[in-house]
């Protein structure tokens, strides 16, 4: 009798796991399944490329964290063997794992090495036109290889409808338009809280600096200089990423100062900032107004992808912290990784945590 229940219970529980692996499979290939795109399709890159994608790519790979954040959004992480380090860097902050036979790029700035690549050989690869700037050159290399190139606008973009753009391009390229209009609503609900909630705040100047000697700023042509006004500031500094003089920076007075942590160390680089001939004077010092933003802080400002609604919303947060029910001093002058997750809560799937 003991045998015959056993046996039974076997029998259920193994027809039970293989209904469970059928599912998920089908779920896995109804998520990748192209919506309503035909393969071979041609795109126009931002380059102005017309690219030719024969078939919906399936290993892809990432030489700038744009695109690393627009393919993860999309559903398409699974596909990835080839990233570079500060990719990796940010999806572990996001508690993203990244499977160890991912082919890792160090160097990605103003291009990637084309060895690597090769060697890894993805059918498609998503660069940054303004960040990857010169692997233009290694195109045809890779394209008789075999491998697809696509370029998004990346740090050239100037505002969000530029990061709107590129989500969309890599959604037909991966055949799931749907899925990137989808992303592009969350983002438009996440800029659109932070907006009402720093509607009524007064706005401040901001000086977003990310080095000291020469003193290298943001300027409000960039698209982090769009989400400084969105967030309820201002860049008083003309420009994509314009190189001042002290003088400027002492003459536009800033209310706050935003920095990298260029000097890999808080107070080394607070000390850098401190240096700058003139700087006691502004009203971001004497206020006590200045901030270094860690690793995860900064690329959620300055990489131009999906996940830069959140930079949006912990600029806001520091600028305006009483719009978000806080108090000034509960804003650290470090904004440390782990700051950002409690307070901002970033996540892939574009959802505000509280």
């Amino acid at each position: 009798m003991s045998r015959g229940i056993s046996r039974a219970v076997a029998v259920g529980v193994a027809v039970a796991i293989v209904v469970v692996i059928t599912a998920a499979y089908y779920l896995v290939q109804v998520f990748h399944k192209p919506q309503g795109v035909h393969y071979p399709l041609t795109v126009v890159d931002y380059l102005g490329r017309n690219v030719t994608v024969q078939s919906q790519p399936g290993t892809i790979g990432s030489v700038s964290p744009d695109c690393t954040q627009i393919i993860y959004v999309l559903g398409f992480g699974d596909k990835v063997v080839l990233l570079d380090v500060y990719s990796k860097q940010l999806l572990e902050y996001l508690g993203v794992p990244v499977p160890g036979n991912v082919t890792l790029i160090k160097s990605i700035f103003p291009t990637p090495p084309l060895e690597p690549i090769l060697l890894a050989h993805p059918s498609l690869i998503c660069a940054d036109a303004g960040f990857n700037y010169e692997f233009t050159e290694d195109v045809g290399t890779l394209t008789s290889a075999n491998i697809t190139v696509v370029f998004i606008g990346g740090t050239d973009n100037t505002n969000v409808t530029g990061i709107y753009n590129d989500v969309m391009l890599i959604a037909k390229v991966l055949g799931v338009p749907n899925r990137g209009e989808e992303v592009i609503g969350r983002m438009s609900y996440i800029l659109n809280y932070v907006r009402s909630h720093v509607s009524g705040a007064q706005p401040v100047s901001v000086a977003y600096i990310s080095w000291y000697n020469p003193i290298y700023v943001a300027g409000n042509s960039s698209f982090i200089g769009y989400y400084i006004t969105l967030a309820g500031g201002y860049d008083p500094f003309s420009g994509m990423y314009p190189t001042i003089t002290p003088t400027q920076l002492i003459i536009a007075n800033p209310d706050y100062i935003i920095a990298d942590d260029f000097m890999g160390n808080y107070n080394a680089t607070l000390q850098a900032i401190l240096s700058i001939p003139g700087i006691n004077n502004t009203n971001a010092v004497r206020e006590g107004h200045v901030y270094v933003l860690g690793n995860l802080a900064q690329s959620l400002i300055e990489e131009p992808g999906p996940l830069s609604v959140y930079g949006a919303m912990l600029l806001a947060i520091i600028l305006h912290p009483s719009s978000f029910g806080l108090n000034s001093t509960e804003i650290p002058h470090y904004i440390s990784s782990q700051w950002v997750m409690e307070y901002v809560r970033p996540s892939l799937n574009l959802t505000l945590g509280g």
